[in-house]
């Protein structure tokens, strides 16, 4: 599949009582009690109680702290006092993997919108700052 699915992209939805459909793409195994059945299902009723919007802004936040530990600023330093070497390449990933998500999704992102555009740039100046003083 190439490209991106968009709502009304002509890619039919799935069948869900289509027995080789996406449910059935589970690793072999033993199949599950009816405890983790109900676990599962008790999952998903809370996820899909649960606006999208704010997954998305969780998982936008995950990015984010994974950013700031490629750019050393958040994690502790060792015994000896040393602060970690920043990883600029996977943090610039990081960095723009918000940024996709930011600017791709703007205002349908709610008011978790104006809290990520503060981290986002919190993020690009601070991969700016630490990009300059490496160079030196």
């Amino acid at each position: 599949m190439s490209g991106l699915w968009t709502p009304g992209s002509g890619e039919p939805a799935p069948d869900p009582s289509d027995p080789s459909g996406p449910g059935d793409a589970v690793a072999p195994g033993p199949a599950p009690s009816p405890e983790e059945l109900e676990a599962v299902r008790e999952l998903h009723q809370r996820l899909s109680a649960t606006p999208v919007a704010d997954v998305i802004v969780n998982h936008a936040i995950g990015i984010w702290q994974l950013a700031l530990v490629h750019l050393g600023v958040v994690t502790p330093p060792d015994e000896l006092g040393r602060r970690p070497v920043p990883d600029l390449v996977s943090a610039g990933l990081a960095i723009d993997a918000l940024a996709a998500l930011v600017d791709g999704l703007a205002d349908r992102l709610g008011e978790g919108e104006e809290m990520l555009r503060d981290a986002l740039q919190q993020a690009q100046m601070l991969y700016v700052e630490i990009a300059d003083a490496s160079e030196t």
